[in-house]
């Protein structure tokens, strides 16, 4: 029986539509166009220039990280590494330099992140339709969320908010958008203005009929965040707990768990959540959480300030090294007051100095 070939312009249209589901974060209609896609694949015409081989394998890629298969990702981006050195066209170097900044960010490598997408902007122009610079500017703007610079990230995520709140069918990326200026609010320490994006961003998916379980999740984890920032330790652990999930990927809300529960002086139950999440994150090689973990331990144990030091100065180089200057300065300035609080006046004049020129390399990085 004669298997019959897919046309590369079908092949095109489907592999089009795929990446719209993607970005519409349509979950139902990603998985079924992939699943048409893979058997068609196989028997497409010939293509000389491999491109839509390479399309596949970057649309295969950002599908990964919209399901966080990030283990399946990893394997995929080598292939397509491997595909890059061969001669691709400027939409095809765009969308690798995309995916990999969104991958390098949900991988905590920062430095990494901003490289790719500084090398995205370049091409971004190239693209007449504007769903992707909205697109864009909603993933920049969780960038820097995660690097602690919030006022950038609310200004990306207004510019796609502003897109999406005019446009059917992205619903989802509306109530994003909601969800990391949210975020940046809390980060702000505006925390009345942080609960309402994140409860405008529930009444998006819920007035929509949106069946969103993972990203609903997310925002009800971001309120337990903002709880916790308020030391509303009690209600934060309620939260989080509702929404945790068994994984072995969900070492951060396993972290905001056991500080809650530290800040409680609940220490043993804080100890099984700290081993937890520091199997976790060795397990997912995420040195950014390998550290924070180490330090809470510490804080639970009461440990002296020189064994706090001891660790905090193993975390440094390395929040040093990505440019997390937020963390610099949160642990050093708490740092500096154990050892003011035992009167030990050098140690804590230099920590003071190190959170100060943390927080001037954080405010060079937010103006420049």
């Amino acid at each position: 029986m004669e298997v019959e070939l897919t046309s590369t312009e079908r092949m095109t249209q489907l592999l089009n539509s795929w990446y719209r589901e993607i970005l519409s974060q349509n979950l139902v209609e990603s998985r079924r166009l992939k699943l048409e896609i893979d058997e068609k694949i196989e028997n497409m015409e010939i293509d000389p220039t491999q491109t839509l081989f390479i399309y596949y394998s970057l649309l295969s890629f950002r599908y990964q990280l919209l399901v966080n298969d990030l283990w399946e990702a990893r394997y995929t981006l080598n292939k397509l590494v491997e595909e890059k050195k061969r001669e691709t066209d400027d939409f095809l170097s765009y969308y690798f330099h995309f995916f990999k900044a969104i991958y390098a960010t949900d991988t905590g490598n920062y430095l990494e992140a901003k490289l790719h997408y500084q090398l995205a902007e370049k091409m971004l122009n190239q693209f007449p339709d504007e769903i992707e610079k909205a697109e864009f500017n909603y993933k920049v703007a969780t960038f820097y969320y995660h690097i602690r610079q919030p006022l950038l990230a609310v200004r990306h995520a207004i510019k796609a908010k502003e897109y999406f709140e005019n446009k059917s069918g992205y619903e989802v990326k509306l109530a994003g958008s909601e969800n990391v200026i949210g975020l940046a609010s809390t980060s702000l320490k505006q925390f009345r203005e942080a609960e309402h994006h994140f409860l405008s961003a529930l009444d998006i998916l819920r007035a929509y009929s949106l069946k969103k379980e993972p990203f609903e999740l997310k925002i009800r984890y971001n309120l337990g965040l903002l709880y916790a920032e308020q030391n509303l330790s009690v209600k934060a652990i309620a939260l989080l707990t509702e929404v945790f999930e068994d994984k072995e990927t969900d070492y951060k809300t396993t972290f905001l768990i056991a500080r809650e529960h530290v800040k409680l002086r609940n220490h043993d139950i804080a100890d099984d959540w700290i081993i937890r999440g520091l199997k976790m994150a060795r397990d997912a090689q995420n040195e950014e959480y390998i550290h924070h973990f180490s330090i809470l331990s510490e804080y639970n144990q009461s440990s002296s300030a020189e064994q706090l030091e001891q660790t905090a100065a193993a975390a440094f180089p390395y929040f040093e090294s990505v440019q997390l200057w937020g963390y610099v300065q949160d642990y050093a300035e708490k740092l500096a007051s154990e050892y003011y609080n035992s009167e030990n006046d050098k140690k804590a004049s230099k920590y003071f100095h190190m959170a100060y020129t943390a927080k001037q390399k954080l405010l060079h990085e937010t103006s420049s």
